[in-house]
């Protein structure tokens, strides 16, 4: 596979991942769940823009550069997943459930095909696949925690929090 083959792929997932934001966005009834899903949307809509740019310098012969990719996503991700802790609490109904399973099977989806890529281009024309997976790993966390906090597993970000005895 070329780089600009893996730029379009990529493309395809970012932007199904982001039209699937958009769209629980648009459902959410609780205000906080509209911000989280716009949030998610937005970035992904940066991940969107940044490789359309990639694919054109890709088909001039450029490697992709990895400093210029955006991202809303604080460095912090266990601080940004506290931010978000209530987001869900007050009420589930199967729409916003849905959302996030949607979310993290899309986004699960996203870093697979991204930690192929850093396999298939470990020299410079890798490093933009390594940061957007660094990047979608981020998502996948808070989806996840999301999702664990609405179904009340008993998991926060993967770690039992408390137990049925």
């Amino acid at each position: 596979m070329t780089i600009y083959e893996a730029l379009d792929k990529a493309l395809v997932y970012e932007t199904r991942i982001r039209d699937l934001y958009a769209q629980a966005a648009a459902d959410a009834t609780l205000p906080e769940a509209k911000a989280f899903f716009d949030f998610l949307a937005v970035d992904e809509d940066r991940h969107v823009s940044y490789i359309e740019r990639a694919r054109l310098d890709a088909k001039k012969g450029m490697i992709p550069d990895a400093s210029t990719i955006e991202t809303a996503l604080p460095s912090d991700i266990p601080a940004a997943i506290e931010k978000a802790k209530a987001a869900f609490r007050t009420q589930v109904d199967g729409g916003k459930l849905t959302a996030l399973e949607n979310a993290l099977r899309a986004e699960e989806e996203t870093s697979a095909f991204y930690r192929k890529l850093v396999m298939e281009f470990p020299g410079g024309e890798g490093k933009a696949f390594k940061r957007l997976l660094e990047i979608e790993d981020g998502h996948t966390a808070i989806v996840r925690a999301e999702l664990d906090a609405v179904t009340r597993t008993g998991f926060w970000f993967d770690v039992r929090e408390f137990g049925m005895e």
